[in-house]
């Protein structure tokens, strides 16, 4: 976006009145924007969000926060949490201690979440960025990722609130890609209309491989346009799959369909909530289906459980007269609260009717949802969702190979003794341990996107071959590293054993990944509750 843009909507945001005035006056208006320009290049720090405020690679978007590839770990918006600050200086402190030989990493999502608005906020963001550090750390203090060189640096990028900056973030991690050594970008957040055009973006003009995390919408893999964008992968399975997890769990607590309801969001542009809501009347069609439609954009002052609670107090009412035993809640993890809130305190006949809610990967934002804690406690409703991974979904130590590369992930997380063998993970150069907590993985999203960070970093360096310059002149160059990740070259990550399939079905996804079926307990813990070996249903690569 152009200066003289900006400072226009600048103006017409703070001062309204006056801007309308001044707009309905076409000679008038041109002079003042001149001069407006004029002045305001000459005295910048008279509007900060315009100028000097937001750092190198990055510029101020309509909401006064900084969107684009954050260079020098600044900040996104002027109120950061304390902890979000903590871990910007974390990063710096990396990036600074990384010379020579070296390629980077981008996380790239909305790293400036604004509440009541977004889906995901900050307690929702910090596991993603912690998982990225905990990758960034084995990459260049272990053996752990095919070696120890290039060095990895990791910067953070943001599309802004609602992921509505998308464009001009991902043109600015284009724009310093070359002289940021810059090899793959990594996360995306939300499976949203927004993200998979930036994805395909990013592989188009910036020529970079793109890494989901966390995105687990069926089309995620495909451009706006509908083609297959083959410089996409996640460590992530689909909601396909999730969907078909969530209903064999379902079955085995109530065999009877009939006690089986789905709530299903019907709010566009979102694969994530459409995808799931498809599926799963595909997978249980005898279940009475009961539709809603969550906000979309919504103003800054504007709570989204405001709207929110009061549609579910009329879904609620139809919910009753099919007194279901089991929800499918196919809507976003952030609107579970207000669900239910609205089904233990609504002024319904089955309000203290005991209830199951189940839903999809996204359930794991809700585990910091007051209200929801709140409804748990009461002992009315069970809240549970399909993760992608959870710290206890290997069960006991057994000495199984996927629990091993989980207790040695966590090591290096906390920086504490593994919990099954009681070895700690330390630096092969002595550098300082990480100590992130671990409540942090609860979600599942940190383990994910501590993977992504190794399915990158092992391609970064199997294309290298001990010199970064290889792979950042081409950095396309690692697709197919990334393809041959299977059979004997599959990634042991901490989520489970990371290989795609060569199928062009299913290409770019995960195979025989793992879903644990997790439940959120009043005092925001998790445990799994359910785990018989349910994997994705793309079938193994022969060997």
């Amino acid at each position: 976006m152009s200066t003289m843009k900006r400072i226009l909507r600048w103006f017409t945001e703070k001062f309204p009145k006056l801007a309308n005035w001044v707009l309905r006056r076409p000679v008038l208006a041109t002079g003042f924007a001149t001069l407006t320009v004029v002045v305001l290049v000459a005295a910048g720090f008279l509007v900060p969000p315009l100028f000097a405020r937001c750092g190198a690679g990055m510029f101020a978007d309509a909401s006064d926060a900084c969107v684009g590839i954050n260079l020098d770990s600044s900040q996104f918006r002027r109120d950061e949490p304390e902890h979000m600050r903590d871990l910007e200086k974390t990063i710096r402190a990396n990036n600074e201690a990384v010379t020579g030989n070296y390629v980077s990493v981008v996380l790239f999502q909305d790293m400036s979440p604004n509440e009541g608005v977004d889906t995901r906020l900050y307690p929702d963001l910090y596991p993603d960025i912690e998982g990225a550090i905990a990758g960034v750390w084995r990459a260049n203090h272990t053996a752990a990722f095919q070696g120890s060189v290039p060095k990895v640096k990791l910067f953070l990028a943001s599309m802004g609130s609602q992921y509505a900056s998308w464009s001009e973030a991902a043109d600015k991690i284009s724009e310093h890609a070359a002289a940021q050594h810059v090899v793959a970008v990594l996360g995306l957040g939300q499976s949203l209309d927004n993200t998979r055009a930036a994805a395909a973006k990013l592989t188009g003009q910036a020529r970079l491989p793109v890494i989901g995390a966390t995105v687990t919408g069926d089309t995620m893999n495909l451009t706006p346009e509908g083609k297959l964008n083959t410089g996409f992968f996640r460590t992530s399975p689909t909601n396909t799959h999730s969907v078909a997890a969530a209903a064999r769990y379902i079955a085995s607590i109530e065999p009877d369909p009939s006690r089986v309801a789905i709530v299903q969001d019907n709010i566009p542009g979102d694969d994530y909530t459409q995808t799931l809501g498809a599926m799963a009347v595909k997978e249980m069609p005898a279940a009475h289906r009961f539709p809603f439609t969550s906000p979309g954009a919504l103003p800054a002052d504007v709570s989204r459980s405001d709207p929110l609670l009061t549609q579910f107090a009329y879904l609620d009412q139809n919910l009753c007269s099919v007194a279901p035993t089991v929800v499918y809640f196919t809507g976003r993890g952030t609107d579970l609260g207000p669900f239910v809130q609205s089904w233990t305190q609504g002024n319904t006949p089955c309000v203290n009717g005991k209830l199951t809610v189940v839903t999809g990967d996204d359930g794991g934002s809700a585990i910091n949802e007051a209200s929801l804690r709140d409804a748990v406690r009461g002992g009315h409703v069970r809240v549970l969702f399909t993760s992608l991974a959870s710290p206890d979904e290997w069960g006991p130590c057994n000495g199984s190979a996927e629990q091993a590369a989980y207790n040695t992930f966590q090591a290096v997380f906390t920086g504490k003794p593994g919990a099954c063998d009681g070895q700690p993970v330390r630096a092969d150069d002595g550098a300082a341990p990480l100590s992130f907590s671990v409540a942090d993985l609860g979600s599942g999203e940190g383990i994910l996107t501590h993977d992504a960070v190794m399915v990158a970093v092992t391609a970064a360096r199997r294309a290298a071959n001990g010199n970064a310059d290889t792979v950042v002149r081409a950095p396309l160059s690692q697709i197919g590293f990334i393809e041959e990740m299977r059979c004997q070259n599959a990634v042991h990550g901490a989520s489970g054993t990371i290989q795609f399939s060569p199928d062009q079905a299913q290409y770019g996804n995960p195979v025989e990944k793992p879903f644990p079926v997790v439940e959120i307990r009043a005092d925001g813990s998790t445990a799994t509750v359910w785990n018989k070996a349910v994997t994705s249903a793309v079938p193994k690569p022969s060997c």
